[in-house]
């Protein structure tokens, strides 16, 4: 979760977006704790009923999504990834800065 943080970070002044949707069974109460602790500022909603989860295909954690201002998924993996990468990085700048 760093790496989203570092994200977040990187990405705001693009109009870009960086969230994690928590998918944990015990809803509020287990992510609040792990935002605070890390004093993580990026949004962190929870979907404890998983139906963002089954519209967005989510068959495994973590996933990770580029999704365009008119809500098209323009990228998706799943597994590990390093969103600290300059690749993706200029990629979803690209997505962003398109209007898309």
């Amino acid at each position: 979760m760093p790496s989203v943080q570092r994200a977040h970070e990187k990405l705001k002044d693009n109009g870009v977006t960086v969230l994690a949707i928590s998918i944990d069974g015990t809803g509020v109460k287990a992510a609040k704790p792990v935002m605070e602790e890390s004093k993580f500022t990026f949004s962190a909603p929870v979907d404890q009923s998983m139906t963002v989860a089954r519209q967005f295909g989510v068959r495994g954690v973590p996933m990770t999504y580029v999704v365009d201002r008119k809500g098209v998924i323009r990228a998706a993996g799943f597994g590990p990834l390093d969103l600290d990468s300059k690749e993706l990085l200029d990629y979803v700048r690209s997505v962003a800065g398109r209007g898309a």
